[in-house]
Formats: structure tokens, C-alpha cells, sequence
């Protein structure tokens, strides 16, 4: 109990002459241990999805060799014969589709697919039939979460719900909820065989209808061996003659960026490296501080720790009293870092988009053995290398400054690295805020200025045209235009051969747009050549400039593709986000089905054009939801996730500005007691104040420059990489280095000159009298 006592007396009288080192030391560390648990509660988070289904080590995706998620219905009896490992086999088809009961009228996730379906993803039957819940093309499964938001406790079985182009639907079951964790995520369940439903791929006169595909495979089986017989069995057919099909193991889909045209919602992979990588880099940082600050001033205790060993203290005697201050120190950081962590939460939920739960995040084996094991590789560091480095000299020597502690050059090391990494984080924030701005203002080839969509439902899909004669009688409507999916949100696409003149064709992913005679004038896109669709029109299309030239025409006179005359060319313009190139199009003139009104306002009174718009609607559908979205506004929000990078490098640029500016305070204050002397000898010897400011900032000017050098070609190899992942990208200039480096020396000479000044303006008379 005395041993503890005489610890806890030392070691708060030391923290009481140096308040401000401790506070650094303490506090700095508290606040990047902070951080590694939000982070960490995150990333666990993260890696948990798919993880509760019971059936998951035996689950696996087909697909193609190019990453096509998808693979054509007809496979299925010849998958099932080729494979008798395969267990269930059920293939999926997801949508938002619109629904209606009573006056409820909203969307709902749904799923179309087969029976096996609710074997091989464990589906929980809760209330209703148990058998053959999905032969009939009338039925439909409900979630316990949808059929208590549109029934209440109401008993829904046998309950009809009519959704989209007035089907109406017998609810057969109520199923459990869709997991939090769940990558496939949904409100109701189809049968396969729904006309909502039409994913297809065509090749010259074939047509494939596609969809996803998971089994479940015998236990004992081998994937690898599953995935050699299916491999070929697409070749017989056209188009696929080169094709490969792969199994995936369902516990990588979440994280399986490259499949497209899947029914999975996916993780953010990059954040999650950008998070791991930066929390490292935070947390390196606050160790360097932790070790460097303290061993410093541990050092610097030499006379406490001569007169202890003069007094017949051993040398393990010193080292446990560091090892206990150190420990110490490390526990009081910890309890503050879930302090910290708590208070830091809600900022962290903005940046993830969900709750974190620290005391969740710390009962979790790998985030408390990482906290476990960081305090005691820090306490040990912190208590050794300076009670090594004490016990090495004669305490006599040492007490008549015969011996110095020279160690100057590792702490430059240390304060280098930490202001390195907060250049680079900076540098990395002003090139994705910039490539951010680029990609949002870039001209995308038609007019987006007034120009908004609405989402049309139910009855007024129906009544496309009359809606629109009807809204063109407002002089503040400029045009309208219907079509079946718009640009940066198209719903069809083809994939196929097409020859000219002996040749063939490669069409990959050609996106159609079905459309009206008013879509080009409603977004200002300018003809190339040949004319607007015609109401007289019949099978046919116009394309882009980029597939004009990829098809290598020299006009289009007598031209078609897939039995579709082309009646003229406009110029290119983005319909995709800027992460690719202007793909292939071609606008169908079509008016069966029409998703969306694309309608132009004069903008003199935006209040009253959206009124009038409204109105028009309800009179047509008085249960319509009214969602209008302004195109520049919608463009504006399509890159969230490097907006959401974006604020997380802003944060934590911030928190290694901090720890930055904690050590360099630290080493001044450790730098100005060290030399008062000298600072008095000078002063007496008529130095002026700026003279000796310059020579004890010197060293800190130095670290920056050192610091600045190589972070530039850092943070530029980073950053061109990060870029690569758009097809129109800005350039990395170079006033961003010297922004960033200028900011970083700024800051840094105004932390460390506030204790420069006040070492300088001393009474030398006082500073000669130190020691």
C-alpha cells in the first residue's frame, strides 16, 4: 500500500510541475485511442454482413467471367443436371416497386424469385401458410416490418395489396425481418414469373431473360469442383461463345466491388481502407507523441534519479518507478479515451451513416486486445527507454552535467513524420475537394439548368400524355418530355453483335432511354445529323455521336440496329456519373411505358411551377407522392462517397494538426527549459528578442521543410491514384503542395512561438540563475 502511495506522490508531483507536458502527452493519446474505437466498431461492423446467415459457409454466387452478375433463366434445369452437388438453386431479381392499400401508397424493396429461395437464405415463416408459398404469380410474402407499416394489427393474411401496373397480390405469409447485417435487404417476395420484372440481353434475334443465381451446395462438396463442370455450359448458346461461368462464395459479395448488375448492396471499400489506413496513422502519431514527450522529460528527471541511486536505489528500482508512471499515464488515457469516444460519437455517425456503439466496440475481442496490447507496448516503451538510457552513466557525472543525454536527433525524427502526414492529409483534402467541384459543375452535355424530373406511379403512368398536354397550358412550363428511365438513372440495357457491310460489331451495355418526340428539345441536345423522332415513328432510334463513330458509319441513311432505323445522331452527353466514359446510347422512340416526366420551367417562379405540376398530378392520381428533383441539384448529390471521404480526411487532418501542434508545444517547452541558460547568456551578451526567436525556431522550421519535401511526392503518387478511378478527372497543380505546406508552417510557427516569445522576453538575470 505504501509502494502505491509513494507512486501515486511522485508521480502527481511531477504532473503538477509539468501540467502542460502531461496534458499533451495524456490527452493526445486519449483522443487517437478515441478514434480507433469508432473506427474499429465501424470496420467490424462492416465485416459482420452476410455473417448470420446459417447456411453461409455453404452458399455460393454464379457468374460470368467479365463480373456479370447475372446469368440467363434457361440455365437452371442444366445447372441442377450438371451439378448434382447443388442442393437448392434459386434465382432473384430486385426492385423498388410502388404499392398501394387503402390510402397507403408508397415503394417497398421486392424480391422476385423461387421457392428455394426461403431454404437457402433461411427464411423465417411467421404467420401464414408454410408450403408453396411462391407457384402462384398472385401471391406475395410481407416482411413483419412492412405488415405492421401497412396493416397494423390487422391480421394480413389473405389481405390484397395492388402494386405497380394494378397487380394485385394475395399476401400468402408473413416472413422475419431482413437482417440489419443482410446484403440483400427486402420488404416483400414475388414469385419469379412477374411482369414488373424484365431484365433482359439480346444477340441478334435471341433474347435471354437474366437473373441473379445462389445455391446451396451439398457440405461435403467442393466448390472448385462445382465451379470446372458449370464453366463451359454457356458456350452452346449465342453471344456466349466465349463466356465462363465462376462460383463466388457468398461471404464475398458484400465486398465484391467489380460484379455489375447485381441485387446486393456493397460495401464501401475504399472508405474502409482510407478509415483503417488513416486510424493507424492517427494512432502512430499519438504513440510518437506519448514515447517521444515523455521519455524526454523522463530524461530530463536525471537529477531525481542520480540522487535516488546515490541514495542506494538499484537500477531495477528506477526502472519500475517508470514502468508504474507509465502505466499510469496510459490508464488515465484510456479512461479518458472513452470519454472521448462517447462525445465523439454523433460526428462519427454523420460520417458512417449509423449508430456506434463504443462498449459494443470494446467486448469485441480484436478491438480489446488491439487497445490491451497498444498500452502495454506504450507504457513499456515509455518507462524503459528512459530509465535504460539514465542507468548507463555514473550518477556523480551526471549531477555535475559532466554527461549529457543526447537524443535530440530521434525526437526530430518523430516531429518530422507527424508533420509529414498532416501535409499529406491536407494535400489529399484539397485534391478530392477539388476533383469533387470538377466532376459537380462539369458541363454534361445537355441544359440542367431548371430542368427537373418526377417520378410517375400507378395511374398516372398511363396518362403520361394527357398529363403532359396539360401542363404545357402553364406559361411558366417551357416543355415536357415522358421517357422510361432518364439520365444518371437509366433502366435498360442491351448487349449484342451487329453488322455492316461483311463486318461485326461489338455493342457492350448500349443504354436505352424510351422517349418522346420532346426529349431533345426539353434537355437542349443538339442533332448531328438527321431529324427528331416523328409521331409517326415506328421502331425507331437515335444514338449518340459515340455510337455513331464506334459502328464506324459513314451516315445513316438505310441503317438499323436490331431492327430499329436510325433517324438521326446527337451530340454526346452524360447520362452515367463521371467515374466512366460517355458510353453507348440510343433513345427509343416509345411511349407504352413512362417512368418519369422530364419537364423545363422558365425558373421566374419556382414555388408556383411546382404547384401547378403538383396539382396537374393529383388530379390525375390524388394518391400520388409528389418527389420532384431538380437535375443540378441531384448531380450535386451523386458523389457522397468521396464526399464522405472527403470529410473524413478533413477530420482526421484535423486531429493530426493537433497532435502535431501537441508535440511540437511539447518539444518547445522542452527545448526552451533546456537552453535557458543559453537564452540568458545571450540576452546578457545584448541578443535581441527576434534573434532569439529565429534560434529556437530554427529546428521547428526545419522539420516542416524536411517534412514538406517528402510528403509532396507522397501525397501526388496517392492522389494520381485515387483519380484514376474517374474517366474525367482534374489536375493535381502544384499551389496545392504549397498551400498546404505554407498552412502547415503557418500553424506550426504559431504554436511553437507563443513559448519561444515568453523564453526570450525572461529576465536573464533569472534564466542565468536556472540549475
Amino acid at each position: 500500500m505504501n509502494n502505491i502511495y509513494y507512486t501515486l506522490k511522485i508521480y502527481f508531483r511531477n504532473f503538477k510541475k509539468q501540467k502542460l507536458i502531461y496534458s499533451i502527452t495524456i490527452g493526445g493519446f486519449a483522443l487517437s485511442l478515441a478514434v480507433l474505437v469508432l473506427i474499429s466498431s465501424y470496420i467490424i461492423e462492416e465485416k459482420s454482413v452476410d455473417k448470420h446467415f446459417p447456411n453461409i459457409e455453404n452458399m455460393y454466387r454464379i457468374k460470368q467471367n467479365d463480373d456479370n452478375a447475372q446469368i440467363p433463366k434457361r440455365m437452371y434445369h442444366t445447372i441442377l443436371n450438371v451439378a448434382p452437388e447443388i442442393e437448392k438453386l434459386c434465382l432473384i431479381n430486385k426492385k423498388e416497386v410502388l404499392y398501394e392499400y387503402g390510402d397507403e401508397k408508397k415503394t417497398a424493396q421486392a424480391v422476385s424469385t423461387n421457392e428455394e429461395f426461403l431454404d437457402v437464405f433461411s427464411v423465417e415463416i411467421l404467420k401464414g401458410k408454410q408450403q408453396n408459398l411462391l407457384q402462384s404469380k398472385s401471391s406475395v410474402l410481407i416482411t413483419q416490418k412492412f405488415a405492421e407499416a401497412v396493416f397494423g394489427s390487422e391480421d394480413p393474411i389473405g389481405k390484397i395489396i395492388e402494386f405497380e401496373s394494378k397487380e394485385k397480390k394475395e399476401v400468402r405469409a408473413v416472413i422475419a425481418n431482413s437482417e440489419e447485417t443482410s446484403s440483400l435487404k427486402y420488404d416483400v417476395i414475388f414469385n419469379l414469373d412477374q411482369d414488373m420484372y424484365h431484365s433482359t440481353m439480346g444477340y441478334n434475334e435471341e433474347t435471354y431473360y437474366m437473373h441473379d443465381a445462389v445455391f446451396l451446395s451439398n457440405p461435403q462438396a467442393d466448390w472448385h469442383e462445382i465451379e470446372k463442370k458449370l464453366s463451359d455450359i454457356l458456350k452452346p448458346f449465342e453471344g456466349y461463345n466465349e463466356t465462363l461461368l465462376k462460383i463466388q462464395p457468398f461471404r464475398e459479395i458484400y465486398f465484391d466491388l467489380k460484379s455489375s448488375n447485381d441485387c446486393y448492396a456493397h460495401a464501401n471499400l475504399s472508405m474502409i481502407k482510407l478509415l483503417s489506413l488513416i486510424a493507424l496513422i492517427i494512432l502512430l502519431l499519438a504513440v510518437f507523441n506519448f514515447v517521444n514527450l515523455t521519455t524526454a522529460f523522463n530524461n530530463e528527471r536525471h537529477k531525481e534519479i542520480c540522487i535516488r541511486k546515490t541514495s542506494g536505489a538499484r537500477n531495477k528500482t528506477v526502472l519500475y518507478q517508470f514502468i508504474k508512471e507509465s502505466y499510469l499515464s496510459a490508464l488515465i488515457a484510456m479512461m479518458l479515451a472513452v470519454f472521448l469516444a462517447n462525445l465523439l460519437a454523433p460526428l462519427f455517425k454523420e460520417l458512417f451513416n449509423r449508430e456506434l456503439s463504443v462498449f459494443d466496440a470494446l467486448k469485441t475481442p480484436q478491438v480489446l486486445i488491439a487497445v490491451i496490447s497498444i498500452f502495454f507496448f506504450v507504457g513499456c516503451v515509455t518507462s524503459i527507454i528512459p530509465a535504460f538510457v539514465v542507468s548507463k552513466f555514473n550518477p556523480i557525472d551526471l549531477l555535475q552535467k559532466r554527461t549529457k543525454l543526447k537524443n535530440a536527433n530521434i525526437r526530430g525524427v518523430f516531429n518530422t513524420i507527424q508533420i509529414l502526414v498532416t501535409i499529406s492529409l491536407i494535400i489529399c483534402l484539397i485534391v478530392i475537394t477539388k476533383q469533387i467541384h470538377y466532376v459537380k459543375t462539369k458541363d454534361v452535355g445537355f441544359n440542367k439548368n431548371f430542368l427537373l424530373e418526377v417520378s410517375l406511379q400507378g395511374k398516372t403512368q398511363a396518362k403520361a400524355t394527357e398529363i403532359k398536354e396539360k401542363l404545357l397550358q402553364y406559361p411558366q412550363i417551357l416543355d415536357v418530355s415522358g421517357s422510361h428511365g432518364i439520365p444518371f438513372s437509366t433502366r435498360t440495357s442491351s448487349t449484342g453483335s451487329w453488322r455492316n457491310n461483311g463486318l461485326e460489331y461489338r455493342l457492350e451495355n448500349i443504354t436505352t432511354i424510351n422517349t418522346d418526340t420532346s426529349f431533345l428539345s426539353t434537355f437542349g441536345l443538339k442533332l448531328i445529323t438527321g431529324r427528331n423522332f416523328r409521331p409517326t415513328d415506328k421502331d425507331a432510334i437515335i444514338i449518340n455521336k459515340k455510337t455513331y463513330d464506334h459502328l464506324e458509319l459513314d451516315g445513316i441513311e438505310g441503317k438499323s440496329i436490331w431492327n430499329s432505323e436510325i433517324v438521326g445522331v446527337v451530340e454526346d452527353f452524360h447520362f452515367k456519373k463521371m467515374y466512366s466514359e460517355i458510353g453507348l446510347i440510343q433513345l427509343n422512340y416509345s411511349l407504352k411505358y413512362v417512368s418519369h416526366l422530364n419537364i423545363r420551367i422558365s425558373g421566374k417562379d419556382i414555388p408556383e411551377s411546382l404547384d401547378k405540376i403538383q396539382t396537374t398530378l393529383k388530379e390525375f392520381d390524388p394518391g400520388i407522392t409528389f418527389e420532384p428533383r431538380f437535375y443540378d441539384d441531384w448531380i450535386n448529390t451523386m458523389y457522397q462517397k468521396e464526399e464522405n471521404q472527403a470529410k473524413a480526411i478533413k477530420i482526421y487532418a484535423i486531429m493530426a494538426l493537433i497532435l502535431s501542434c501537441l508535440g511540437l508545444l511539447g518539444m518547445a517547452e522542452f527545448s526552451t527549459k533546456k537552453r535557458t541558460k543559453e537564452i540568458g547568456v545571450r540576452k546578457v551578451n545584448g541578443a535581441k528578442t527576434a534573434q532569439v526567436l529565429y534560434m529556437l525556431n530554427t529546428d521547428f522550421i526545419k522539420w516542416v521543410s524536411i517534412a514538406f519535401i517528402l510528403s509532396c511526392p507522397a501525397a501526388y503518387f496517392f492522389m494520381n491514384k485515387w483519380l484514376e478511378n474517374f474517366a474525367y478527372k482534374t489536375d493535381i497543380s502544384w499551389w496545392i503542395f504549397a498551400l498546404a505546406g505554407l498552412f502547415t508552417l503557418m500553424i506550426a510557427m504559431i504554436t511553437v512561438s507563443w513559448q519561444s516569445w515568453q523564453a526570450a522576453n525572461k529576465n536573464p538575470v533569472k534564466a542565468l540563475r536556472h540549475d
